[in-house]
């Protein structure tokens, strides 16, 4: 019964750190999670996305492809909050805490030990790794939950409830209709329990493998019909494998080394299958650096990380060196094997993409490095006797440490990092949204600077743009890219959505034009006699987000 009112204290805890101030911190929605919020009102609406799409199970977002659960999870949330950012992160969040309880139940029946799981649950609840993607609208962190759901029911099957494999098949298929990443995250996790497990899943009837595998095929169908279609979310993209080296460095190299393409030292020292394998292992091996788990986080997307902080806490490297003696002493049980397989594949998905390191594509990693913790925290527990009346001591010694530890990580997250990293979550459209909708009539058009970020997609969300409107125009106004991949919104309404030239803008009389100070400098824009600064939006760190100009002049 102690156990059980911890785990209330556990999850409460981490229920806090994920829904406090939910809608302001993040301090800004992206235009991702704006298109989520967007096309779950549309469906509320009209059964439609914003193409016009009738239910799609696959939603087109700017020229991705995205699997659709989040969108319909949100749904009732915006059913019942309205079009907010509140309504949007929910679902995420809801997700995370759920994930406590399960990981909870998971290692419980790993290691038939309460202890070990509720240190998991605890260790999970304050990760900054996992709350970073339980407090925006990720769609990994439903995948991660929808994983854990597939691994307990697995693991009753272990234990003897075979019929619980159809539970866990449905499970581990919904995965892929959340997030394009998993679905090399659920197979690594899938072959995992698998070649762990085998002996005991080899006991289960052909019926019920039957039924498990058929029901998991029919729900996974319409995602890998997409798949096929090449609704992949530019996969080619993101993939490793587009990228070879460069004709002219490969002439280099055949230069230095006097020798042909087809000569031995070229296929042994330089080929390009070589190349792409040092590409993956550089990349696999970031992954358990210090840099990544302790120090900086994902250092190449400020929004997947918390300034000067890791994955981990700094203090945590201690528990995980003592998680890793703990797995490493319970031996060849295949439990442990589970947890060793998952250690070290978690990093594939991410190792076979182009980026040096990405926190989100290796979200599934936090769940085998919270039970390393764990195991870690329960073995200095379990050593208490032996340090006698040093015990108090040493508790609060390392208690401090670690509070304060914590509390650095809080205020970066709450006080450094929304200021620091407003750019990065697209900080300024809102405020420019409300900015201009008083102004919408009283101009003929409104130019705001195009750009990647997407810039319609916060009009329709926070104009709250009538769905039916918008499907009617959308093929009107929807540029595809030539190159097949991210495509352009050109305009709402009176708004105009593109480039600016402002050599030629500037003598655009009368017209109101929403620019940033990097193509239209400051400087060049700020004659009395030319331009009227309407209004203007800043970050957070003070610096000039966007300038609303109207020109002035006589109109010719």
């Amino acid at each position: 019964m102690k156990m059980k009112y911890i785990l209330i204290v556990i999850v409460l805890l981490g229920s806090v750190f994920r829904l406090w101030g939910l809608s302001e911190n993040p301090p800004h929605l992206t235009s991702d999670e704006a298109a989520l919020g967007y096309n779950a009102y549309s469906i509320l609406k009209t059964g439609r996305d914003e193409h016009g799409e009738l239910f799609p199970i696959v939603f087109k977002s700017f020229g991705d492809w995205k699997p659709g659960l989040y969108v319909y999870l949100t749904v009732p949330f915006v059913a019942t909050l309205g079009l907010t950012e509140l309504a949007v992160r929910l679902p995420a969040a809801i997700a995370g805490v759920s994930a406590i309880v399960l990981l909870f139940l998971i290692t419980h029946q790993l290691f038939d030990n309460k202890k070990v799981a509720l240190f998991a649950s605890f260790f999970l609840a304050i990760s900054p790794w996992h709350i970073q993607f339980s407090r925006g609208a990720w769609e990994a962190g439903i995948a991660l939950t929808l994983t854990l759901l597939g691994i307990y029911f697995f693991l009753l099957v272990v234990k003897g409830r075979p019929r619980m494999l159809i539970v866990a098949g449905l499970f581990f298929a919904l995965t892929l209709w959340t997030y394009q990443g998993a679905k090399l995250a659920t197979a690594v996790v899938g072959l995992g329990l698998l070649i762990c497990f085998w002996k005991e899943l080899s006991k289960v009837s052909l019926k019920i493998l039957g039924k498990s595998l058929a029901i998991g095929f029919l729900v996974a169908l319409p995602v890998l019909v997409g798949f096929w279609q090449g609704k992949t979310g530019r996969l080619e993209v993101y993939s490793i494998f587009s990228y070879r080296r460069p004709e002219d460095y490969v002439q280099a190299i055949l230069g230095q080394e006097r020798v042909s393409r087809d000569s031995w030292q070229y296929i042994l020292y330089h080929s390009e299958s070589l190349n792409f394998v040092r590409g993956i292992l550089g990349r696999w091996f970031n992954y358990y650096s210090g840099r990544f788990l302790f120090f900086d986080g994902d250092w190449t997307n400020p929004r997947h990380a918390v300034p000067n902080s890791g994955n981990l806490l700094i203090i945590d490297s201690i528990m995980l060196v003592l998680g890793l003696f703990a797995l490493s002493r319970v031996g060849a049980k295949k439990e442990a094997l589970f947890v060793w397989f998952w250690i070290i594949f978690a990093p594939l998905p991410a190792a076979l993409s182009r980026d040096s390191v990405h926190a989100i594509r290796t979200l599934n990693m936090v769940i085998p490095l919270t039970i390393l913790l764990a195991l870690g925290a329960n073995a200095v527990w379990d050593q208490r006797k032996r340090v006698g009346k040093l015990l108090p001591v040493l508790l609060v010694v390392f208690s401090g440490i670690y509070i304060a530890n914590y509390v650095y990580y809080l205020d970066q997250y709450w006080i450094h990092g929304p200021k620091r990293n407003s750019k990065y979550w697209q900080y300024g459209y809102k405020q420019m949204v409300e900015k201009l909708t008083p102004l919408q009539q009283k101009y003929d058009e409104i130019v705001v600077i195009q750009d990647y970020t997407q810039p319609y997609i916060f009009f329709l969300f926070y104009q709250k743009y009538d769905p039916v409107k918008y499907q009617g125009m959308v093929s009107q106004v929807y540029m595809p890219n030539k190159y097949g991949d991210v495509g352009l919104v050109s305009g709402l309404d009176n708004i105009t959505f593109r480039d600016i030239n402002w050599q030629d803008d500037r003598g655009m009389v009368g017209k109101l034009f929403v620019v940033d100070p990097i193509r239209v400098p400051i400087v060049d824009s700020s004659s009395p006699a030319e331009f009227k600064l309407v209004d203007q939006v800043n970050y957070l760190n003070g610096d000039v987000a966007f300038r609303i100009l109207e020109i002035l002049g006589e109109k010719r």
